[in-house]
């Protein structure tokens, strides 16, 4: 008996490992002055709400060496690094899963508008890991490897600026790389200090 391998790479595959490979080059060489590398810029807590399962999540976040201004505003990045808790509220077939564990690394791109000093809008997506495998009634993850992706607005605040408002709405999902793969969207509000 011969066995047969075959890597059929899909579209979907290839736009994220792209999305992804972005924004390590965004974070720009490992030096010590590098993301990671240095203390962070800012810390969050965020709370959020999606289809009968509820989530609380802190993070950290680092500036990235970015920037870029155009008619449309300035362009900066940030990546950010979270731990979060999921709690469904309908118990799934196995013990255990009603409330997972969810840890993400994710390149965000921010614009603040021209003329709009205190409002940014962003958009990131990133390699979350929720652990044990999501399940929320019988709605069930394949995979503990999920992206996250999101977009969001938010306002800046505070005497010189360092406090943060941002409503988000996120989705969580392995982009079809196992089934099955139904996804879960939150909406969130992030509170955010700049350090």
């Amino acid at each position: 008996m011969r066995a047969v391998f075959r890597i059929r790479p899909s579209w979907r595959a290839l736009v994220i490992q792209g999305i992804l490979l972005g924004g390590v080059a965004l974070a720009g060489p490992a030096k010590a002055s590098g993301p990671l590398l240095r203390m962070p810029d800012a810390a969050y807590a965020q709370a959020g709400a999606g289809d009968n399962v509820a989530s609380a999540t802190i993070g950290v976040t680092w500036d990235l060496p970015w920037r870029h201004e155009n008619d449309w505003g300035l362009w900066e990045g940030y990546l950010d690094l979270s731990l979060g808790r999921w709690r469904a509220s309908r118990a799934g077939a196995w013990a255990g899963h009603r409330e997972v564990t969810q840890v993400g690394i994710t390149p965000v791109i921010r614009l603040r508008p021209a003329g709009w000093r205190h409002v940014f809008l962003e958009a990131g997506i990133g390699a979350n890991w929720i652990f044990p495998i999501y399940q929320n009634g019988s709605r069930q993850f394949s995979t503990t490897f999920n992206f996250g992706d999101h977009i969001g607005a938010g306002w800046q605040f505070g005497p010189s600026g360092d406090q943060e408002l941002t409503l988000r709405l996120q989705h969580f999902s392995n982009a079809g790389i196992r089934h099955p793969n139904p996804g879960e969207n939150f909406i969130e509000l992030r509170y955010a200090r700049r350090f």
